[in-house]
């Protein structure tokens, strides 16, 4: 993808931010048992623990994301 438009974001703030969309919950929905969607701009998206890399295995917490204290 050489492309200039595709340096405007990294993987890692798409991997971070998505992860919801990831697991079918779009536009902000929420997956069950959570309280907060992975696409807020608080706590930063540079701050925020990688989540689990299979995605398969269930969702992650709030917490495990890095999204609440």
């Amino acid at each position: 993808m050489a492309h200039e438009a595709t340096e405007q974001v990294s993987r890692e703030e798409i991997v971070k931010l998505y992860y919801d969309y990831a697991h079918g919950a779009g536009n902000g929905a929420l997956l069950d048992g959570r309280s907060v969607s992975s696409f807020i701009f608080t706590p930063p998206w540079q701050d925020r623990p990688w989540p689990p890399r299979d995605k398969y295995s269930g969702a992650a917490s709030d917490e495990a994301l890095g999204l609440v204290a």
